[in-house]
């Protein structure tokens, strides 16, 4: 296998870009059209998640570790993708399926590279292919030994805490196992949309899992407004190693800094610590106005409860508040020094990059900041820990 013409070939058809990809899925649901079933109406995220995923694996296809690692997770996120066969049944994502995806690989590697496009490129491609998929089906195959696909969800609860916030509850059908911190992959079937939510819980005992949602986009705005008690959702298997990882340092004291529903991940992290011996935690919850801090009363419960975490609610403006004034990064650099403590931060991509611009400029080293650096558009298995890059677009939540 060349690897140099593999990578040649992939930056010629990387200038193509959006354009390849819609050729690519054209031609993938002409070969398959049951597959149309599986992907949402909207193709543009998709689009671009299929550039990033080419993209990292063919510049590491010379790494076998990495090459392995990154395709096995792929192939084990990709088992909760299900659409229906020409019957009309539910059918799983299988091996057939990525048969087809090769084709439409080949042949939009053809259309784009024209003469450039040889026998022998061709042949390299496919067994590069060969490689990947085996991979992704082999990663499939071992997680299908420790989870399901995906679970089935019941809604118990519906909570509007504003007119574009709510809180749901949901049960699975048998225990969905993540860390606090983690996200897990959502989906309304009506929508064929899967966005990631972070539970704002602690695994219970009884399986329940608390989101919060802010109606930002078509499927956040969806569960907003129309979710009820009794609908069903779906959920993937967790992801997630940043905030989840809260625990690295369990000796030095810990900062939590959320904007709007980024709390979410960060009070299933204090229900976490609550269980055990607790730790020193100052929790930061931003907002624009007092009517942002939709979940203030909980979180006072949970630090009345305690004698080890500090709860400071900070907003920008507000007639008559008392608290602290500022943003959430702000407010939480007053507070500090933090050099000797562990920093979480969530939030929308904006209020990120600002606090941990924040705190790197207070003297915090950024090793110590762990913060999501994925959102709906990029495939998990891409994302990793991006501790103190202020300039990458973080949101542990991803939901639009």
């Amino acid at each position: 296998m060349d690897v140099a013409a593999l990578r040649q070939s992939w930056a010629q058809l990387r200038v193509a870009g959006p354009e390849a990809a819609k050729y690519f899925y054209a031609t993938l649901f002409t070969i398959a059209p049951e597959v149309r079933s599986m992907f949402p109406t909207n193709m543009r995220y998709q689009e671009d998640k299929l550039l990033a995923a080419l993209g990292h694996i063919v510049s590491h296809v010379d790494d076998e570790r990495e090459l392995a690692g990154f395709t096995r997770r792929l192939g084990a996120d990709h088992r909760r993708f299900r659409g229906e066969d020409r019957q009309g049944r539910v059918a799983q994502l299988g091996q057939g399926h990525y048969r087809w995806v090769g084709q439409a690989l080949l042949a939009t590697l053809e259309r784009f590279l024209g003469p450039r496009w040889t026998p022998g490129l061709r042949a390299d491609w496919a067994a590069a292919y060969e490689v990947v998929s085996g991979l992704m089906l082999a990663g499939a195959a071992d997680a299908e030994r420790f989870s399901p696909p995906l679970w089935e969800a019941q809604v118990l609860a519906v909570q509007r805490r504003r007119a574009d916030l709510c809180v749901f509850t949901v049960r699975p059908n048998y225990l969905c196992e993540y860390l606090p911190g983690q996200s897990l992959p959502v989906q309304v079937p009506q929508l064929r949309l899967w966005r990631y939510l972070s539970p704002a819980n602690a695994p219970r005992a009884d399986g329940t899992i608390e989101f919060h949602v802010r109606a930002v986009g078509r499927f956040s705005t969806h569960l907003v407004r129309r979710l009820r008690v009794g609908d069903q959702v779906l959920l993937g298997s967790p992801t997630g190693t940043a905030l989840a990882a809260y625990d690295r340092s369990p000796q030095l004291p810990l900062l939590l800094v959320a904007g709007g529903t980024g709390l979410a991940p960060l009070r299933a992290v204090v229900e976490a610590l609550r269980a055990g011996p607790g730790r020193p935690t100052t929790l930061v919850v931003g907002g624009r106005t007092p009517e942002d801090l939709y979940d203030d009363a909980t979180v006072r419960k949970l630090a009345d409860a305690t004698g080890w975490l500090r709860y400071v609610p900070t907003v920008q403006t507000g007639w008559g508040w008392s608290g602290a004034v500022g943003t959430a990064g702000d407010t939480a650099v007053r507070l500090g020094p933090w050099e000797e403590a562990d920093l979480l931060v969530c939030g929308s991509p904006e209020m990120t990059r600002q606090t941990i611009g924040a705190l790197l400029g207070s003297g915090v080293a950024p090793h110590r900041i762990l913060a999501e650096a994925y959102d709906h558009c990029q495939y998990p298995p891409l994302a990793g820990s991006a501790a103190g890059v202020a300039v990458r677009n973080f949101s542990a939540t991803g939901v639009r």
